[in-house]
């Protein structure tokens, strides 16, 4: 046998061992190929869903910023946030230029709609009624008396049996006021009271004793440390050995995007801490007391009517506990720049937010992510008092006081 011919089978054993491992090996190339593009896309999922859940909440971001009356809550609600568009879109609605409401499609909104929906007070626009379930604000002027009972007084002055209204007890020395400051009580001024008078009286903001300034401002504590918890938390993610992998859809490094994501929050917790500013000082809350610290009981007095086409019977309504003070709340005025510098740093912010996000391993979303869980659950626990409701009776339409007059 010559050489050729015992070469040519040797070669074609040779490039069929070639030709079955090849074969053998594709489909292993094809399996690590798989793993990698699910394991880029678990990661870019996980990374983003922090930052995209951070857009969600309205309603819970709403019902926050209407009612918040301090610096404390202001915090509160800026720390691991929810809802970042609702609060600059809320701050542009309450006390934004006209180009940039026309910008979210609000440049015809007439006051009264913006003040329904995040504010606490009443105008001559907007009152609050009970329509037989829970207190609702609507669009509107409507009849509502505020009375309020003391007890002590009805010795001393047969002829009155106790019952004055906020002008009346403000004449008899009864009551003293002071803006802005709800535990503390000076010497008030007078160039506001016609207004706090005149207004629909607001139902919902005194119904529930106000949360003490000692919890707010724990909470409050509770909620830097947890936000910065996190960035130090981000920071530990991004330097571990363990967990350098950068994500394969981020153009940035891990150290820059750690800087990014850092610098992001910052700005982020700086906006919505505007945004929540805003909105508390277009309201401004009045705070009421009595002179020699006793007690009086606040009741309403509702008659029958009809306010934008919804119908509402006659009540009476009750706060259930004695108090010793409560709260009018009337319209103010926010400047534009403030809202110009608090919607652009916002919007920086979360960009840069996600952005540096995007670069650090998923553990960093879920840390922040947690930290907003929690955030969120304490905020619904400081607003927990809006689910009390009024001790209410209903009174025959027409003889609403001729009712009261008989029970005194």
């Amino acid at each position: 046998m010559s050489f050729r011919n015992l070469y040519t089978p040797l070669r074609r054993r040779l490039a069929a061992s070639v030709l079955a491992l090849i074969c053998t090996f594709k489909p292993a190339i094809a399996q690590d190929n798989a793993d990698e593009t699910a394991a880029g896309f678990s990661d870019t999922f996980i990374s983003d869903l922090g930052p995209l859940l951070a857009l969600f909440g309205e309603q819970v971001t709403i019902q926050f910023m209407s009612r918040t009356m301090s610096w404390s809550e202001n915090i509160i609600f800026s720390m691991a946030p929810l809802g970042v568009i609702t609060a600059v879109v809320s701050a542009i609605r309450v006390s934004g230029p006209t180009r940039l409401k026309a910008t979210i499609g609000r440049a015809r909104e007439s006051r009264g709609a913006v003040e329904v929906d995040l504010m606490s007070s009443t105008s001559p626009d907007v009152c609050e009624l009970w329509n037989g379930t829970q207190i609702v604000r609507v669009m509107g002027s409507a009849p509502m008396a505020r009375i309020l009972y003391f007890p002590e007084e009805r010795e001393k002055n047969p002829e009155r049996c106790g019952l004055y209204n906020l002008e009346e007890a403000k004449k008899q020395g009864l009551l003293r006021r002071k803006q802005g400051a709800p535990r503390t009580f000076t010497a008030e001024s007078t160039s506001t009271f016609s207004s706090c008078t005149s207004y629909p009286p607001n139902i919902s903001i005194n119904l529930a004793s106000r949360r003490p300034d000692l919890e707010l401002w724990a909470m409050a504590v509770f909620a830097i440390i947890l936000q910065g918890g996190v960035l130090v938390a981000e920071t530990l993610v991004a330097y571990h050995p363990s967990l350098q992998k950068r994500n394969r859809n981020s153009p940035l490094p891990i150290s820059s995007g750690l800087s990014v994501t850092i610098a992001g929050t910052v700005c982020l917790v700086i906006g919505m801490l505007l945004c929540s500013y805003i909105v508390e000082k277009s309201t401004m809350e009045t705070f009421w007391r009595t002179t020699n610290g006793q007690k009086f009981r606040l009741f309403w007095v509702q008659q029958a009517q009809t306010v934008s086409d919804e119908s509402f019977d006659s009540f009476i309504l009750f706060a259930k506990d004695e108090k010793d003070f409560f709260m009018t709340s009337h319209p103010a005025d926010v400047s534009y720049s403030m809202v110009v510098f608090a919607t652009f740093i916002s919007i920086l912010g979360f960009l840069a937010f996600a952005t540096g996000l995007r670069a650090l391993h998923w553990s960093a979303t879920i840390a922040q992510l947690g930290a907003t869980v929690v955030m969120t659950v304490v905020r619904s626990w400081v607003r927990f008092d809006l689910a009390r409701c009024p001790i209410a009776t209903r009174l025959p339409k027409g003889f609403e006081l001729d009712w009261l007059a008989t029970r005194l």
